[in-house]
């Protein structure tokens, strides 16, 4: 057996369920060796390593066998220094791994060697839902924001288990990222949101800049079967800033169509030169920093699209950052069809480089991931669809598009 899935779980039942498999846990009728997550959410590579993340457990260990096929190889607990879950969204710079820890709020640093440094606990009021964070050259910026961990509430109101205060402000805190404890931290406070996605940070001077996604903190409106509700999502690009020396933070909107799943080159990571390719409504946004729109895709009526993955025309060389492919997974609600879209960066064509249109729909939702084959050209993205089921050793059905970006062919199937 395995868990049931956070958007399921309304309400009391959701609660009485929540209960359920704890008891299952205690009685050891859930057998949880192999894990309790579903590795489902994010993938990244370090040290050599394809990480499947969910932020319910630890990283799982995956690899990539010669036909293209995916093998479970187990949890990372990093020599047993992790002991509690790991965040979806780790961030990789100069081949080191930043991660934060949801509800309990970590900071951790892991080397390029693979070296799970001590935590640096951050301490904060109440359990929120933190589901990513941001790194400069210097430093880790967290978020602390009014979405609440209220079990009662979601038993009383028939809600999720989380809950937006919209009478409390969003708290950023700015931590030096070696730091051996919270006490350098710097809180600063802006009007409420909530925020799922951040873009990118970077420093500026005495002030800390950050790009992200303020979202609409209603979760009950992800609901990919209404159509309606889709559409009315609203979600904004914005520019934060936090001034180290005045202690001042301010704010400004970026972009007017809804975007979220923001993403830019694996290499600009803490640096301010960036393009930032972020999903619009119904298009894929190219952006520039200061909010200046420099291209959209439009994906047409009805279809809605999910992260796109920046690939550079040629991997491993340094070329102009707008040199190379987007590929992102697009739906057709009318039709009920999904493909796999593949754009030229540079000219945000409104004539893609390729479609595929693959045999089984790809969810809204998830993240995907670039890994390089064997050959410079061959690159596959790989979508991780539902849980894995760790004790029959059998893998996560994820999606492999595989693309040859210098004859523009590409295949898919899903494994």
């Amino acid at each position: 057996g395995c868990y049931s899935q956070i958007g399921d779980l309304k309400g009391l039942f959701g609660l009485l369920m929540v209960n359920i498999q704890m008891l299952r846990e205690k009685l050891k009728v859930l057998d949880v060796s192999y894990g309790t997550g579903t590795g489902n959410t994010a993938l990244i590579y370090h040290q050599g390593k394809l990480l499947a993340l969910s932020e319910v457990d630890k990283p799982y260990v995956l690899k990539v066998l010669e036909d293209g096929d995916l093998q479970t190889l187990g949890m990372l607990d990093y020599d047993k220094r992790l002991s509690h879950s790991f965040t979806a969204h780790p961030k990789v710079k100069c081949s080191a791994l930043a991660t934060n820890i949801d509800h309990h709020m970590s900071h951790r640093v892991i080397s390029k060697d693979g070296f799970m440094n001590d935590p640096v606990p951050i301490t904060v009021a109440d359990p929120v839902m933190m589901h990513d964070f941001a790194i400069t050259e210097n430093y880790a910026i967290f978020m602390d924001l009014p979405m609440y961990f209220r079990p009662k509430e979601m038993a009383k109101e028939n809600k999720l288990i989380f809950t937006f205060d919209a009478t409390k402000k969003a708290r950023f805190g700015v931590l030096p990222r070696y730091a051996k404890n919270e006490l350098l931290i710097k809180w600063f406070e802006l009007p409420n949101c909530f925020i799922f996605h951040n873009a990118n940070a970077w420093e500026e001077g005495d002030e800390i800049v950050l790009i992200t996604c303020i979202e609409d903190p209603d979760l009950g409106m992800v609901d990919t079967s209404n159509n309606e509700l889709l559409e009315d999502f609203t979600n904004e690009l914005y520019e934060m800033r936090f001034n180290l020396k005045t202690s001042l933070a301010s704010q400004k909107i970026l972009s007017a169509p809804a975007v979220d799943f923001p993403k830019h080159r694996k290499d600009g990571t803490g640096i301010v030169k960036f393009d930032l390719h972020a999903e619009s409504e119904t298009g894929k946004t190219n952006l520039v920093v200061g909010g200046n729109v420099r291209g959209i895709f439009n994906l047409g009526a009805g279809r809605f699209g999910s992260e796109a993955i920046f690939v550079p025309r040629q991997p491993g060389i340094n070329t102009e950052e707008d040199d190379g492919y987007l590929i992102l997974f697009v739906h057709h609600e009318h039709t009920g069809k999904s493909s796999v879209n593949v754009i030229d960066a540079r000219t945000m064509s409104a004539e893609p480089v390729a479609v595929v249109e693959l045999p089984h729909r790809v969810p809204y939702g998830f993240h995907a991931l670039f890994v390089t084959e064997v050959s410079d050209w061959a690159l596959f993205t790989l979508l991780p669809l539902r849980r894995n089921n760790f004790k029959n050793k059998q893998g996560s059905e994820y999606l492999k598009c595989q693309a040859n970006c210098k004859r523009f062919k590409i295949t898919g199937r899903l494994l």
